[in-house]
C-alpha cells in the first residue's frame, strides 16, 4: 500500500526512519541547560572552569596560610604536643584514577557553581539589594542552611558505607587515612558521591530559600564558609568550633577516616547522636566500644558536677 506520492507510508518505510524520529530524552539538547545555564560559548565556558579551578587553589592556599598565621594546632596524630615533633601516619599519593575523578569532579563544580549563580541572580524569591537584608534571611538563613546541609548530608554519608554499595563508590576516598592536602583530599571521590554532596548542598540552599527568604549575600557566604570547611576537614590542623549545636571538627572527620563507620555528619554532629554513630576523639590507633565511650563521659559529666557542687 503506497501514498499519493509512490512511497509507503511510514511505519511501512524501514527502521532508518523511525529511528530517525526518536529522540532520546536525556538528549545533549535536554541536559544543555543544566550544562551550561549562562548559554555560554564553548571557549568562554572552557576559560571559566579554568578560573574558577585557580580561584579555589588561590582559595585553598590562603585558607591553609590563614589556619598557620592563626597558630592553630595540629591534630594530636600529627604532631606530639609536648616537643612539637611531627608523627608519622599513613600517607597514599594520588594516582591516575584519582587524577581522573578530580577532573571530572571540577567540572562538576563548575556547573554547580554556574547553576547556583544563575539562581541566585533569576529567582525573585533571592533578594538581592543591600535593603533587602535582615536578621532571618542572614543569620538565621545561614544557621538553617548547615543544619539542612547535613540533616541529607549524614544519612546519605551512611549509606555509602552500606556494604553493597562502599566498594564501589566511597571506598576510593578512605583510601587517604589521614587526610593532609585540603582540597585535593577532599575533592579527590568518586564522581557519583561529589554530586551527591552537591545535591545535598542544593537542598540546603533551597530550603533556606523556601523558608527564611535567603539573601544573595548570604549564599554566597554559606559557599564560601562550605568550601573552606570542607578543604580544612581534609587537613592536619586541630579545628574546632561549636555555635548554637553545631559543632564542626576537624578531630571527628579524621575519626571518620580512621575508623570509617563513625562521625558522618560535618556541622551537626547531632546527626550522628540521632543515628547512634557519634565516637568521641581518640589518637589511638584503636577506639573504644560505643558503650564505653558513652560511660567514661558520663563519669567525666558526673565528676565535672560533683567538682561544681563542692566548689
Amino acid at each position: 500500500m503506497y501514498n499519493a506520492t509512490g512511497e509507503p507510508p511510514l511505519e511501512m518505510n524501514g527502521t532508518a526512519d523511525a529511528a530517525s524520529s526518536f529522540e532520546l530524552p536525556l538528549s545533549l539538547d535536554a541536559a544543555l541547560p543544566y550544562l551550561n545555564p549562562w548559554n555560554l560559548s564553548v571557549v568562554h565556558w572552557l576559560v571559566g572552569f579554568v578560573l574558577i579551578r585557580g580561584a579555589i587553589a588561590f582559595y585553598d592556599n590562603l585558607v591553609e596560610f590563614l589556619i598557620r598565621f592563626s597558630k592553630v594546632p595540629k591534630l594530636p596524630t600529627r604532631e606530639d604536643a609536648a616537643t612539637g615533633e611531627p608523627k608519622e601516619v599513613y600517607f597514599k599519593g594520588l594516582d591516575r584514577i584519582s587524577f581522573v575523578y578530580l577532573v571530572i569532579n571540577a567540572a562538576d563544580e563548575w556547573i554547580f557553581v554556574q547553576n547556583l549563580t544563575h539562581f541566585i541572580w533569576h529567582s525573585d524569591a533571592v533578594p538581592k539589594t543591600l535593603g533587602g537584608l535582615n536578621p532571618l534571611n542572614t543569620a538565621a538563613a545561614l544557621y538553617l542552611m548547615f543544619l539542612v546541609l547535613d540533616f541529607f548530608y549524614a544519612p546519605a554519608h551512611r549509606f555509602l558505607h552500606w556494604g553493597p554499595v562502599y566498594p564501589y563508590i566511597h571506598k576510593h576516598h578512605h583510601r587517604q587515612r589521614f587526610p593532609v592536602r585540603g582540597y585535593l583530599d577532599a575533592g579527590n571521590e568518586h564522581p557519583v558521591e561529589h554530586v551527591i554532596g552537591v545535591s545535598c548542598t542544593w537542598m540546603a540552599v533551597w530550603t533556606a530559600v523556601a523558608v527564611t527568604g535567603a539573601h544573595a549575600a548570604t549564599i554566597f557566604f554559606f559557599f564560601n564558609i562550605h568550601a573552606a570547611l570542607a578543604m580544612l576537614n581534609h587537613s592536619e590542623f586541630d579545628v574546632d568550633v561549636t555555635v548554637l549545636g553545631l559543632n564542626y571538627s576537624v578531630k571527628a572527620h579524621e575519626m571518620h577516616h580512621r575508623f570509617y563507620n563513625t562521625n558522618y555528619a560535618q556541622y551537626w554532629l547531632g546527626m550522628d547522636k540521632l543515628m547512634g554513630t557519634f565516637d568521641p576523639y581518640t589518637a589511638e590507633n584503636t577506639r573504644p566500644s560505643r558503650g564505653l565511650a558513652k560511660a567514661r563521659a558520663a563519669a567525666a559529666a558526673r565528676a565535672t558536677e560533683s567538682g561544681k557542687k563542692v566548689q
